[in-house]
């Protein structure tokens, strides 16, 4: 795999094969603690597509290639037509986010900008700051060129332009090295992301704990039974599920009733 991947030799079938071939190994240097920059060159294929795509569904049974893609996009479809029906205290918080979708839609010559624009428009409902989520760069920077010292060390998106909405090209740092350095649209960062905090054993941040906690509930449809996966901050009550996003998901579905 090491040869393939430096060759630029890639056939997903056979990258997946030997994925779920050696997934086994892959687990055990995870588990054990190897850093980041040492399980990138071991396993280069599991920052890339291909390989995160085995590697997670291996892990949690979930399928991110072939259907997943309309089911998402039906889902921001929906979700963003309710996040428009909010007249209260939300909808000032959102009105920014909504206006600047717009724009974009008449800006851009490709797809219009609805999973990018659902994500900033949660961190917007659920009062997050993107700037945990997201890091902007020049258009032209290149992955050497990224100030890695100014990023968090949990799974984050760097796109490089002028809005995350219209941006064609992004990157995928963790702990505040670029792992990915070719990414050519959103939905693919986003899911390269969401796949890191479970394929390498990582915490949300409680800074983006419900935007991401929404997005795995909804989105990705994982739902355990008890537990979370934001990290626990010491005094602070932390519950299996957010309330936040119970009332968030409870109010999508009955607009969708109603509808």
């Amino acid at each position: 795999m090491k040869t393939m991947f430096r060759e630029r030799n890639w056939d997903t079938q056979i990258i997946t094969k030997k994925m779920m071939a050696t997934y086994y190994t892959q687990r055990k240097d995870i588990i054990r603690g190897m850093e980041t920059e040492k399980i990138r060159r071991e396993w280069p294929f599991l920052f890339e597509m291909p390989g995160s795509q085995a590697h997670f569904r291996a892990l949690t049974g979930v399928q991110l290639e072939g259907k997943f893609f309309e089911t998402v996009k039906n889902k921001s479809h929906r979700i963003l037509a309710y996040m428009d029906t909010l007249n209260n205290e939300k909808q000032r918080k959102t009105a920014r986010v909504l206006a600047q979708i717009e724009v974009a839609k008449k800006d851009t010559k490709s797809k219009l900008p609805e999973m990018p624009g659902l994500v900033l428009l949660l961190l917007a409902y659920f009062g997050e700051d993107d700037k945990q989520m997201f890091f902007q760069v020049d258009d032209t920077c290149l992955p050497s060129e990224v100030p890695t010292s100014d990023l968090p060390a949990s799974p984050y998106i760097i796109f490089c332009g002028d809005s995350l909405l219209t941006a064609s090209r992004l990157m995928l740092s963790i702990d505040k090295v670029v792992v990915t350095e070719q990414l050519t649209n959103f939905v693919e960062a986003l899911l390269m992301m969401f796949a890191s905090y479970y394929c390498l054993n990582i915490h949300y941040p409680s800074e983006l704990g419900a935007t991401l906690e929404f997005l795995q509930r909804c989105i990705f449809k994982i739902n355990p039974d008890k537990g979370t996966k934001v990290e626990r901050k010491p005094h602070k009550r932390q519950y299996a599920v957010n309330p936040r996003v119970l009332s968030l998901i409870s109010a999508i579905a009955d607009f969708e009733w109603r509808e």
